[in-house]
C-alpha cells in the first residue's frame, strides 16, 4: 500500500503479494471473523455488567475500579471497536464516556492513565477521521488533569498520584514510566499537535534531554543500562542498580525507536539512545542456550554484573521492538536476536500443558553470552529438542539467517507438535499464572509483518485457541492461576483455575494484534502507523516535529 505522506524512512513491512491463493485468504478471514466474535463476548460481558467502570470480574459478574474509574476498559477498547468494523458499539462507547476525569483515589497510576486513557481517547480521535470532537476535548481535560503530577524537582512523572491533595503517593517512580512519558511523548506529542498547546510535548521532551544527559553520577552505571528505581527529588538520580526490559523497565526502551518514528528521524537523539541501549543489551545482558534457536533475556544488576534467574513475560515485548529496529536502523543481526527471543516466548506457550505462557520462567543454568557466531549452531549433533526428535541441524549452518525465502501462505495443516522441556534444562515457569498479556503475541503479529513467515500466524492461532478453552467465561474470559494445570489435575477443571480478572489490555491489545494478525497486511501497517504500548496506533505523517517539540525553533534549525 502507498504510504499516505512522504515517508524518509526506511519500509519495514515485508512486501507481500498482491493477491494470495483462496483458499488461504478465506481461512484467514474465518479466523479473524472468529477473534472478532471472541472480543464481542468480552465486550458485551463488560457492558452487561460493567459499563462505565474501569474493570470486569468475568467470573463474578462484577466490576473492580482501580483507575480512577473512568472507564479504563471502555476507553482502552476504543481502538479495537473501530479497527473491528464495529461503528455501532463505537459510538454507543462514545455516550459512555466520564463527565469529567476527577477521582478521589488516593492512588493514581499516570503511567496506567497514560497509556490506556489518553491514549485511547487521541487515537480513536485520529482513527475515526476527527469526526468525534468529544474524543480531543476528552483528551485535553485529561491531559490537564495529569500535568500536576510533573511538577517535582526532577521533572519526571510521579508513580502514583493523589488528585484529590494534588500530591505524589511518594517521592518515587519507576523508569518504565519516566521513559514511557518520553513516547507518551507519543501520547503527548500527539495531544500537542491537536490541541496546539506545546506544554506536553515540550514537558516529555524534557525527560528525554534529562535521560540522555544521564551518568554514573546519576547511578547510571552501563550506558544505556537504565536500572529500574527512579527518584523525583532533584537530580533525579536511580535508586538501584538492576536493568530489565521485563516488568518496571521494559517499554521505556521500545518508546526510544517509537519516538524516532512518530518524528519521522527528524530528531536523531532518539535513535543514538535506542541504539546505545540495545547495543549494551546484547553486550550484557543477552544469553543463548547452546544447539536451540533459545535466547534469555534475564534481568542484570548492573553494578555486580550478576545476571537474574529468571525472565517474564512482559519482555516478550523485545523481539517486535528489536524487529523494527533491525529495519529501520539496517541492524540485521537484531532481526535474528528478535526470531530467536520470540521462540523462547512462544516456547514456553507451546510446552505448557494448557497451551499458554506462564507470567515468569527460570533461565537455563547452561545459557551463555550471545554470540552471534555460534548461536543456533549445533555443535553437538544434538537433536532438535524443541520440534522433531528425528531432526538434526548440520554442523556449521545456522536456524536463523539474515534473510531468507518464505512463502507467505500455507495450507498444509497445523505447525508440528512440540516436545516437552527436557528436566536437566531447568526452563520451568516460576510464576504459573496467565494474564491474558499480550506481548508474546504483540511481537508474533510484527515478526509476521515484517518477515512474511506464515509459521507466526499459525503460532498465534495455537494461542487465540488456548485462550478460548481455559480462559472463556460466561460473561467474558478470565486470567488463570495455572498454565500446567493438566499436568497434576485430577479432575480439576478450566473453572477452578479461572482468577476472577479481566484486564483492559485483553480487549485493547490481546484481541487486536490477533485480529491484525489475520487480517491484510495494509490493515494498519507498519508503514503507516505507530503502536503506543497498549497497541493504540497513531499515523505516521509530515508535521514540523521540531518546532512543536522545541518552540521558536524550526526543522531547518
Amino acid at each position: 500500500m502507498v504510504a499516505l505522506w512522504p515517508a524518509t524512512l526506511p519500509r519495514i513491512q515485508y512486501v507481500f503479494p498482491d493477491a494470495m491463493p483462496v483458499k488461504w485468504t478465506e481461512k484467514m478471514e474465518q479466523r479473524r471473523a472468529d477473534i472478532k466474535q471472541s472480543f464481542l463476548h468480552a465486550w458485551h460481558g463488560y457492558k452487561k455488567y460493567a459499563m462505565g467502570q474501569d474493570e470486569l470480574r468475568p467470573v463474578s459478574n462484577t466490576y473492580i475500579n482501580k483507575f480512577g474509574g473512568w472507564g479504563a476498559t471502555l476507553i482502552d477498547s476504543l481502538t479495537t471497536l473501530h479497527i473491528m468494523g464495529l461503528d455501532a458499539e463505537f459510538n454507543e462507547a462514545l455516550s459512555h464516556l466520564p463527565r469529567d476525569f476527577h477521582t478521589k483515589e488516593e492512588r493514581l497510576s499516570v503511567f496506567e492513565t497514560t497509556i490506556r486513557h489518553l491514549a485511547g481517547l487521541i487515537s480513536a480521535y485520529e482513527l475515526s477521521g476527527h469526526r468525534h470532537k468529544a474524543l480531543l476535548r476528552k483528551a485535553e481535560a485529561l491531559g490537564q488533569a495529569l500535568l500536576p503530577a510533573f511538577d517535582n524537582a526532577a521533572g519526571y512523572p510521579s508513580h502514583f498520584w493523589d488528585q484529590s491533595r494534588s500530591l505524589p503517593f511518594d517521592d518515587k517512580t519507576l523508569f518504565a514510566e519516566v521513559g514511557t512519558v518520553q513516547l507518551e511523548g507519543e501520547e503527548f506529542f500527539m495531544l500537542s499537535h491537536h490541541t496546539g498547546d506545546t506544554r506536553y510535548a515540550t514537558k516529555a521532551q524534557t525527560i528525554t534531554e534529562a535521560l540522555d544527559r544521564m551518568g554514573y553520577e546519576h547511578g547510571l552505571n552501563i550506558p544505556g543500562l537504565y536500572p529500574t528505581h527512579m527518584s523525583t527529588a532533584a537530580g533525579g538520580r536511580f535508586l538501584d542498580s538492576t536493568c530489565t526490559l521485563g516488568a518496571m523497565g521494559d517499554s521505556a526502551y521500545e518508546y526510544f525507536l517509537k519516538q524516532y518514528i512518530l518524528t519521522e528521524g527528524m530528531i536523531p537523539q532518539y535513535a543514538k539512545m535506542y541504539i546505545e541501549s540495545i547495543d549494551n543489551v546484547k553486550r550484557h545482558m543477552l544469553y543463548q542456550l547452546p544447539n536451540t534457536p533459545l535466547l534469555f533475556l534475564p534481568p542484570l544488576d548492573t553494578e555486580t554484573m550478576q545476571p537474574g534467574e529468571e525472565m517474564d513475560h512482559l519482555a516478550c515485548f523485545a523481539p517486535g521492538m528489536l524487529a523494527i529496529g533491525a529495519q529501520l536502523l539496517d541492524r540485521p543481526d537484531d532481526l535474528v536476536v528478535a526470531e530467536g527471543l520470540l521462540e523462547t516466548c512462544v516456547y514456553m506457550y507451546r510446552s505448557s500443558s494448557t497451551g499458554l505462557g506462564p507470567e515468569t520462567w527460570r533461565v537455563p543454568y547452561n545459557v551463555e553470552p550471545y554470540n552471534r557466531i555460534t548461536y543456533a549452531k549445533d555443535r553437538s549433533k544434538s537433536r532438535e529438542w524443541w520440534n522433531d526428535s528425528n531432526a538434526t541441524v548440520p554442523v556449521g549452518t545456522s536456524r536463523n539467517m539474515y534473510r531468507r525465502p518464505v512463502t507467505p501462505y500455507q495450507l498444509e495443516g497445523p505447525l508440528p507438535d512440540i516436545r516437552g522441556k527436557p528436566r536437566y534444562l531447568g526452563l520451568d515457569p516460576v510464576d504459573r499464572s496467565y494474564m491474558l498479556r499480550p506481548e508474546t503475541l504483540e511481537s508474533i503479529f510484527i515478526l509476521y509483518r515484517i518477515t512474511g513467515d506464515p509459521k507466526y500466524r499459525e503460532y498465534g492461532w495455537e494461542i487465540y485457541q488456548s485462550i478460548e478453552k481455559w480462559c472463556k467465561t460466561p460473561s467474558g474470559y478470565a486470567a488463570i492461576r495455572d498454565v500446567e494445570l493438566d499436568a497434576y489435575a485430577n479432575g480439576t477443571t478450566a473453572t477452578n483455575n479461572w482468577i476472577d480478572k479481566m484486564e483492559s489490555f485483553l480487549l485493547a491489545e490481546t484481541f487486536k494484534y490477533l485480529y491484525l494478525l489475520f487480517s491484510p497486511p495494509d490493515v494498519i501497517s507498519l508503514d503507516e502507523y505507530v503502536f503506543n504500548t497498549e497497541a493504540h496506533p497513531f499515523a505516521r505523517r509530515s508535521i514540523d516535529w521540531v518546532r512543536l517539540i522545541f518552540p521558536g525553533q524550526s526543522k531547518e534549525e
